[in-house]
């Protein structure tokens, strides 16, 4: 949270509001801070990350303050950053924290931080300033002159900005635009040697979801353009890896037209194996490290602290085995195993709960409230925070519970959206002047509902 406070001042002048942008608290307002919505945000101030340990303060040389002065102001940002910290937490690196004249340094060490160096930086700005200049070229014999001359700056992270960029449109409502860019994109995709790879990609992709046969999979992995393409296939079509595929595959090599064909087929197989053994063995890894970390939760004398520990571990894979030891368990009546997988169960789902947004909490509190007396209450309650914008995000987690064949919650979902319409206040548009980005719509939830 960003904390305020006002000391006091050995010069005749209006007492300086001191700030404390603290993402241990709030991890949002990192994200706020890198993109400019912290419009209230003035100087000096600190930055304060606990878990990177990163104490930096904004100090611009204009701000006309003493020597003593700006030492008084940097020992009240640590003091006040160190009475929010629990009593284990490290303290040192606040002790020194770093000063910055300008927001754009004290940005790139928050990047830098990160793992993003400026050189970094300065390279995904000028893929940002070349994809405003194409959009911006209406000529299309001029737009093509431009796209041939950069042909090698548009790469994969090019295209990677372009399709986030079409996504932060889409989000923000503004269809003519994302339907510019996906115009771009399409031209880019038949324009520039990444583009055409890419495009190469996808088809190879799409033809096998077609059509998943071996006789398919061997075809596009003959004309696959590279290696990602191949693995990215063999991903795809590991079951169909059997003898009878590289028999196949055999096949092809014997009746090789030249010399030069065959010892391209035979160096495919050779990959093909070699990428099936690579993929296999980390199968294997994964699903060895999910059962041990499952295993430590389950024995834990606190499963739920455990599983908050590993939140970042926790995933499909890791529910999918759960729920498997789960069964087996029941078919073998290991009621000592049962309990344990059961308790770590619920630490699972409580730390998912846990990392999902508000609004989807509150839906799955609804879930497991009974109907309709309970979920009157809960959503009488909600009204205070919510509005009726969370009946669309109930319309979409009814949708996903359904294609899931969950149709009992599906159905319960829908019967509570009834209610909800007659208990959720109406939502009303932010003025004009509101900071950017509060009257986006919901986005599209990736759920986790109770299983079980």
């Amino acid at each position: 949270m960003t904390q305020q406070f006002t000391p006091g001042s050995a010069l005749n002048q209006q007492p300086l509001t001191l700030q404390i942008i603290d993402v241990g608290r709030d991890p949002a307002l990192k994200s706020a801070l890198l993109s400019g919505r912290l419009t209230n945000l003035t100087a000096p101030f600190m930055y304060h990350d606990p878990a990177k340990q990163l104490a930096l303060i904004l100090m611009p040389m204009g701000i006309g303050l003493t020597d003593l002065e700006q030492q008084r102001i940097i020992g009240q940002l640590t003091q006040a950053a160190m009475r929010g910290l629990p009593e284990d937490a490290p303290r040192a690196y606040l002790l020194q924290p770093r000063i910055f004249f300008s927001m754009q340094s004290l940005i790139e060490a928050i990047l830098e931080a990160d793992g993003i160096s400026p050189e970094t930086l300065r390279e995904q700005q000028a893929r940002a300033d070349l994809l405003r200049d194409l959009l911006r070229t209406a000529d299309r014999e001029v737009l093509l002159e431009k796209i041939r001359r950069n042909d090698a700056q548009i790469d994969e992270l090019f295209f990677e900005l372009l399709s986030a960029t079409i996504e932060n449109t889409l989000a923000a409502g503004n269809e003519r635009v994302a339907q510019a860019l996906a115009g771009l994109q399409s031209l880019l995709l038949e324009e520039t040697t990444y583009g055409r790879k890419v495009k190469a990609r996808v088809d190879a992709l799409e033809a096998f979801r077609k059509s998943p046969t071996r006789e398919t999979l061997l075809e596009q992995l003959i004309q696959a353009p590279d290696s990602q393409t191949r693995e990215t296939l063999i991903a795809l079509g590991r079951p169909l890896l059997d003898y009878l595929f590289f028999q196949q595959l055999t096949t092809r090599v014997d009746n090789a037209k030249d010399d030069a064909e065959r010892e391209r087929l035979i160096a495919l197989r050779k990959e093909i194996q070699e990428i099936r053994d690579k993929l296999d063995a980390a199968s294997r890894a994964l699903l060895e490290a999910k059962a041990a970390l499952i295993e430590q939760i389950a024995t834990s004398p606190n499963p739920v602290q455990t599983a908050r520990e590993h939140a970042e571990e926790i995933d499909e894979a890791l529910l999918s085995l759960l729920e498997g030891n789960l069964q087996a368990a029941q078919q073998r009546n290991d009621q000592e195993a049962l309990r344990a997988l059961n308790a770590a169960y619920e630490a699972v789902m409580q730390v998912i709960a846990e990392r999902q947004p508000p609004e989807l909490q509150m839906i799955n509190m609804l879930l497991a409230a009974n109907y309709p007396d309970e979920t009157e209450k809960l959503l009488r309650e909600f009204s205070e925070v919510a509005d009726d914008r969370l009946i669309t995000l109930m319309a979409q987690v009814a949708d996903q519970l359904a294609q899931q064949e969950r149709t009992d919650l599906s159905a319960k979902l829908t019967r509570i959206m009834v209610q909800a319409r007659e208990i959720l206040p109406r939502y009303t548009p932010p003025n004009k002047g509101s900071v950017a980005g509060d009257d986006k719509p919901p986005q599209k939830p990736i759920i986790e509902i109770a299983r079980r």
